[in-house]
């Protein structure tokens, strides 16, 4: 399995990248710290689930959620943002995102991204 985290900050990166390397062993997690290097990323090695934030620079989530879809790319996608006015989320879900988890990332929204990375693991 292929992991893709995507996020400007470098703590939540490290923070997530540690505990899904803790609970999925045999997985590739690769991080980006922008949109734009996220979806090169995405388009090359093809991942099978990416957790993105939507505030980066040079690309942000939203855009880079817009640019896989139109170009067909289907990707099971979480998002991680401080981001969490009602509109926003409503057009994040729209373009198919699995989850959409509130920062700050605490144990339990890290259970969470777990879960559902298990549950689309084994579906």
């Amino acid at each position: 399995m292929k992991i893709l985290v995507a996020d400007d900050s470098s703590f939540i990166r490290t923070v997530i990248v540690k505990k899904l390397g803790n609970e999925f062993p045999g997985a590739e997690i690769i991080s980006c710290s922008n949109g734009k290097e996220a979806y090169e990323k995405i388009v090359s090695i093809k991942p099978d689930i990416v957790l993105t934030d939507l505030l980066m620079p040079e690309m942000t989530g939203e855009e880079l959620l817009k640019r896989l879809k139109s170009e067909g790319h289907n990707v099971n996608t979480i998002v991680v943002s401080a981001d969490v006015q009602s509109k926003t989320r409503e057009e994040i879900k729209a373009l198919g995102v699995v989850e959409f988890i509130n920062k700050p990332i605490t144990p339990d929204k890290l259970e969470i991204i777990i879960n559902f990375i298990r549950g689309i693991e084994n579906a």
